[in-house]
């Protein structure tokens, strides 16, 4: 069985328009990513890098942690989930 040029354009729309919506939702992945590296980036060069930091108590890293996590997804626009 041999396809025509009119077959095979047919199936090329099919795949588009089948592939469109999960190439657009492989984009919002991207994007997500880049705005978690750029959250790591930032949070890399604040108050956690300083040595004084290692020393404080677990309690007082974790509660500075999540205000660096919180200022952060303020700043680019992102919602954090609830626990």
């Amino acid at each position: 069985m041999s396809l025509t040029q009119s077959d095979l354009q047919q199936i090329e729309a099919i795949f588009d328009k089948k592939l469109a919506p999960v190439f657009g939702k492989l984009e919002e992945l991207e994007n997500d990513v880049k705005e978690i590296y750029n959250m790591i980036k930032e949070l890399q060069h604040s108050a956690i890098t300083d040595n004084n930091f290692r020393k404080l108590p677990a309690k007082e890293r974790i509660l500075i942690l999540h205000a660096e996590v919180v200022a952060a997804a303020k700043e680019l626009g992102v919602s954090l989930p609830r626990s």
